[in-house]
């Protein structure tokens, strides 16, 4: 019987400036190839993960030639809260180059409440819950079958929905131990990349049940990688130039063993040649500990405080004991070990005054290295989601779910609350840098790290047509880079703007889960673009949104959105033009002086709000 091709897919969060996607590891990909291989699965499939190269480089059509390229028999997205959308555009792709391809959604999107994936019609399997063993079970059917009908008897595998079958499958029972599926970076399926990184699972459960956090619902305790196979891993680092393990366990000193385990991972880097990073509760952390840590060579760990308001803390069903708080944050900041704090906006329960409070008990206590505010994602599969209605939490119908209204919050407050925050701690969260990349369409970002495969040549990242002489225009669809710049020249925009829009909803409709950059050089007067100009090609870039449009517009700097305008001008221009001119071309793009700095000549105008852009309450439920 000849093998068939399975392709598995995991695309990244589409990188905000000209370079490629960073630290889209498929682990969970790699977990699924090692365990069909283990049952026997590999005499009738070829289980292959696109390579990174293709997933973090190209975009939406650039990505569908490469799956097409390898006639897949089945395709496997792993759907995470960043990529499902663009997972679905692809599945969608797919069917209509070849209706017979079956595909299978995996991940933490993948949830009995999470109806509009799950209903999407490109939909064949979807896989609930723990995957490895759904997923072999899900072959080795097909297998038994013939290789038959798509969608034929899945109701008899736990865990697995299927077109036609039960809304809610019975539920998976999880591995007994995750050595089953460790390791794909010692079995060849994966390595670390040219990030020289690596992710690194010891432990799946959680027994903390935060309610906006779905993992804690899919395991009833805490199951183990073995030492002896952490040992392995540690020495594959080493021997494979690794710079980085990340741990992926929820809370990494929730173990019981945890002294122990730091103590493994200490004598498995006695060179210090990599470093770790992870999350954990600063509670119960001592001094011995932490030099364990930073013995480990832990530069810095991530510690989720969220909010410090007692009706806070009891609504989201996490508590924290201040005083231990205290006691271990400044026990790993002593050892040397930065700590990364988080805090929550927008939970139930939350006040204006209330958040303050948080903030700044955080700014006197000094207890962190860096603080970043998160927005409020009411998840699929969380309590916070299946409450949502009693809580009175109205949120984004699409992927990333922010809260928009609370009963004690506004948006406009959140907001205000968010800036607030960003002034107080002198930083931009998640701030989107620069691009401006050179103007010749072959020669992409050299940061990007392009590689090239077989005849394809590298993505294209930039582009520059001018809009008043014929001449080549835009790169085909499928050759284009996630991350485009297209610079648009001309002495009469507001001229041309019909022709600029029409461009610019080109590239967003052939590819419109990447991200776009428009840069208008104004070959003559800058005053040719108008308003009226900026409205048209704003326009032209949301007439559709993706989730990096609906991340950013949240962000108190509301010009960093998924596609961004940049205006060029010369700095001898600038008193000419006047403020008033300045003002105006504010509203909707950045302004670049020639000769100034690019990262201080992007940043936004003081005023900048965009009038005409699209609104936050545009990407989801309105508020009441």
């Amino acid at each position: 019987m000849q093998r068939r091709r399975v392709v598995l897919v995991q695309l990244p969060i589409p990188p905000v400036e000209g370079a490629a996607a960073r630290g889209n590891v498929p682990l969970a990909a790699g977990y699924l190839a090692l365990f069909a291989r283990r049952q026997g699965l590999e005499e009738t499939f070829d289980v292959e993960i696109l390579p990174g190269r293709w997933a973090n480089q190209w975009g939406d059509q650039g990505v569908l030639r490469a799956v097409l390229e390898r006639r897949p028999w089945l395709v496997g997205f792993s759907g995470y809260l960043w990529n499902i959308e663009r997972s679905l555009w692809m599945a969608e792709a797919l069917k209509q180059a070849d209706p017979q391809i079956r595909v299978v959604l995996g991940g933490p999107e993948i949830t009995a409440d999470n109806l509009w994936v799950l209903e999407h019609p490109a939909v064949d399997y979807a896989v609930l819950g723990e995957g490895e063993q759904t997923f072999a079970e899900l072959l080795g059917h097909l297998r038994a079958a013939g290789l038959a009908e798509k969608g034929s008897g899945g109701a008899t595998i736990p865990g697995l929905w299927w077109r036609g079958g039960p809304a809610v499958p019975p539920r998976r029972a999880a591995l007994p131990a995750l050595d089953a599926v460790s390791s794909p970076y010692l079995a060849g399926i994966l390595d670390p990349g040219p990030e020289r990184l690596m992710m690194l699972e010891t432990m799946r459960g959680c027994r903390f049940r935060c309610k906006f956090c779905y993992y804690p619902k899919a395991y009833d305790r805490l199951y183990y990688l073995s030492a002896e196979q952490i040992q392995a891993h540690l020495d594959y680092a080493r021997q494979h130039g690794v710079e980085e393990i990340v741990l992926l366990d929820p809370t990494l000193n929730q173990r019981p063993d945890f002294e122990g385990f730091a103590r493994l991972l200490a004598e498995g880097n006695p060179d210090k040649s990599f470093r770790f990073f992870g999350e954990l509760r600063a509670e119960g952390l001592g001094a011995s500990m932490a030099q364990w840590l930073r013995r480990a060579n832990f530069t810095e760990v991530e510690v989720g405080l969220q909010s410090l308001d007692p009706e806070v803390e009891s609504l989201m069903g996490r508590h924290t004991h201040r005083r231990s708080f205290e006691e271990g944050v400044r026990a790993l900041l002593d050892a040397g070990i930065a700590v990364r704090l988080d805090l929550i906006l927008g939970l139930p329960g939350q006040t204006a005054d209330s958040f303050r409070r948080s903030l700044e008990y955080v700014l006197g206590s000094r207890l962190f290295t860096s603080v970043q505010v998160f927005y409020l994602s009411v998840l699929p599969g969380t309590e916070f989601r299946q409450q949502a209605d009693r809580l009175g939490l109205r949120y984004q119908a699409l992927p990333p779910y922010y809260v928009l209204h609370t009963p004690h919050m506004r948006l406009e407050e959140m907001y205000a609350l968010m800036a607030e925050a960003q002034e107080a701690l002198g930083v931009e969260f998640d701030p989107a840098g620069p691009w401006l990349q050179g103007r010749d369409s072959q020669a992409p970002p050299q940061q990007a790290g392009c590689v090239s495969s077989g005849d394809w040549p590298a993505p294209v990242w930039n582009a520059t047509v001018d809009l008043d002489a014929p001449g080549p225009g835009l790169p085909p669809a499928a050759d284009r880079a996630v991350a485009f710049s297209l610079h648009l020249r001309s002495v009469d925009f507001d001229g041309r703007r019909h022709l600029a829009a029409g461009l610019v909803g080109q590239l967003v409709e052939e590819n419109p889960h990447g991200t776009l950059e428009v840069v208008l050089e104004a070959a003559g007067n800058p005053r040719s673009v108008t308003p009226r100009t900026l409205a048209a090609l704003q326009a032209a870039c949301f007439c559709s949104t993706n989730y990096v449009d609906r991340f950013y517009s949240l962000h108190p700097n509301r010009l960093l959105l998924g596609k961004r305008l940049v205006v060029q001008a010369r700095g001898d221009q600038r008193e000419e033009l006047g403020p008033a001119w300045i003002d105006q071309m504010g509203q909707y793009a950045a302004i670049v002086w020639e000769g100034d700095v690019a990262a201080d000549a992007l940043a936004p105008h003081e005023h900048a709000l965009p009038v005409a852009g699209p609104a936050p309450l545009a990407f989801g439920p309105a508020p009441p």
